[in-house]
C-alpha cells in the first residue's frame, strides 16, 4: 500500500463545513450590525420628528436655489398651520401666495412695486402663522400708504437675505430697504480652518486672517444633493414638509454638523445657532452690516437697519444705513405689545408676532421713513 507524503498536511474535505467566503460574510455582518443599529434609531427618531412635527403645510412653497438654497416659488400658493400641543386641535392656519417675482403677496398676486420699500428677512417679516394682510409689509401699504415689496422666507438666514435682496434690486428700484434683524444672522455661520465647499446654502466663514466672507454654494452642489433627497437645512420652514426631509436631510446634517464641531470639516456647526469662537462671530457682524452698506449703495437707497438684540449697536455704520436701536424698539413695540390681546401680540401655540405687533412695527418703520424723507 503506497501512500503520499503529503497528504498529513492537506485538509480533510468536510462538505458541511462553511466556506471563507461565508466566514467572511458572517463577520462582515456582525461587525457591521452596530452600525446598522444606529442608522435604524436615527431613522426611528425621525420618523417620529416627523409624525409629530407640531406644524404642517397646505404643500411646499419652496424653490431650490444653487446661489441662495431656496427662494419662494413663483406663483405658488400653500398654508402654514400650528398645532395645539396640550389639545391637538389646530391653533392656526395662515394661507400663503406668492406672486410672479417670488415676493409674499395677498390671494390676488398683485405685481410687486418698483420704486418702494423692499423688505428683507426670514419669518419675522415674512409673517410665520399670519395672512399676508396682517403683516406689517401689508400694513405699512395699506395705513401708511408705503409701496413695499415682502422678499422674505421662513428659516432664512442673513446671508441668504442679503443675496435675495440683492438679486432682485434691478427689477425693484427701491427708494428704502428694511431689514429686520431679529438673530438671523446666526444661522449663516460656517467655520473651520479650510473653506467650505459642500454647504447647500450661503455663509459666511472667517479666515486665518481675521477677516470673513460670504461664501455661497458651488455650482451644481444643491441640486446635485438635492437630487438624492438631501435639501438645504431650514426648507422645511417653507414647506418642504416630507418624510425624505425628515429621514435624508436631517441626518445628513446633522452627520456633516457633528464633523464640524469636532474639527473634521469646514461648514455649519448648526442650522440655527453660531458654532463659532467670538472672534470668528464679530468678523461676521462687522462683514454683514458692510455687505447691507454696500446693497443700499447699489441700490442708491437708505437701508433701515431695525435692531432689538443690539447686535450691531456697538459698530460705526456708514451713512446709508439708519439704525433702530433695541430703546427704540422696546419704546415703540415691546412696551405696547404687553397691553395687546394673545392673539394680537403672538401666534397661538408659536411665538412669532402676532397681527397686533405686526401693526406697531409697520408704524414704527412708517415714522422712520418718515424722518428719512424730511
Amino acid at each position: 500500500m503506497s501512500s503520499d507524503p503529503s497528504s498529513a498536511s492537506r485538509t480533510p474535505y468536510n462538505p458541511g463545513a462553511p466556506s471563507r467566503g461565508r466566514i467572511a460574510a458572517f463577520w462582515a455582518i456582525l461587525a457591521a450590525t452596530p452600525l446598522i443599529l444606529i442608522v435604524l434609531a436615527v431613522q426611528c427618531y425621525y420618523l417620529y420628528a416627523y409624525l409629530t412635527f407640531p406644524a404642517y403645510y397646505c404643500g411646499s412653497f419652496a424653490a431650490l436655489d444653487g446661489e441662495i438654497g431656496w427662494t419662494l416659488e413663483p406663483g405658488s400658493e400653500s398654508c402654514i398651520g400650528g398645532i395645539d400641543p396640550e389639545t391637538g386641535d389646530v391653533a392656526f392656519e395662515a394661507p400663503v401666495f406668492v406672486n410672479a417675482d417670488g415676493a409674499r403677496s395677498g390671494p390676488m398676486r398683485d405685481e410687486t412695486p418698483e420704486s418702494g420699500v423692499l423688505i428683507i428677512g426670514d419669518s419675522w417679516s415674512f409673517g410665520y402663522g399670519i395672512s399676508y394682510e396682517e403683516t406689517f409689509a401689508a400694513q405699512l401699504t395699506e395705513t401708511h400708504g408705503y409701496r413695499t415689496a415682502l422678499f422674505a422666507s421662513p428659516a432664512y438666514s442673513g446671508g441668504q437675505a442679503l443675496l435675495l435682496g440683492r438679486r432682485v434690486l434691478a427689477e425693484i428700484q427701491p427708494d428704502t430697504i428694511v431689514y429686520f434683524e431679529n438673530g438671523f444672522l446666526w444661522r449663516t455661520v460656517c467655520t473651520g480652518t479650510d473653506r467650505p465647499t459642500d454647504i447647500l446654502k450661503p455663509c459666511y466663514w472667517t479666515a486665518p486672517d481675521g477677516t470673513a466672507e460670504l461664501i455661497i454654494p458651488e455650482e451644481g452642489t444643491v441640486e446635485s444633493a438635492a437630487a438624492w433627497g438631501y435639501y438645504p437645512g431650514g426648507m422645511l420652514g417653507a414647506g418642504e414638509n416630507s418624510l425624505p426631509y425628515f429621514l435624508i436631510s436631517r441626518p445628513l446634517a446633522k452627520l456633516s454638523e457633528t464633523l464640524v464641531r469636532l474639527g473634521i470639516k469646514s461648514g455649519f456647526g448648526d442650522d440655527f445657532a453660531p458654532y463659532a469662537e467670538e472672534e470668528e462671530l464679530d468678523a461676521i457682524r462687522r462683514a454683514h452690516v458692510q455687505e447691507l452698506a454696500i446693497l443700499a449703495r447699489e441700490a442708491d437707497a437708505m437701508l433701515l437697519l431695525i435692531d432689538p438684540g443690539s447686535i450691531y449697536a456697538d459698530l460705526t455704520l456708514s451713512p446709508e444705513i439708519v439704525y433702530v436701536d433695541a430703546a427704540t424698539w422696546q419704546a415703540e413695540v415691546t412696551a405696547i405689545a404687553e397691553t395687546l390681546p394673545a392673539r394680537e401680540r403672538i401666534v397661538p401655540a408659536d411665538n412669532h408676532y402676532g397681527p397686533g405687533v405686526h401693526r406697531l412695527i409697520a408704524d414704527l418703520i412708517a415714522a422712520q421713513l418718515a424722518e428719512i424723507e424730511n
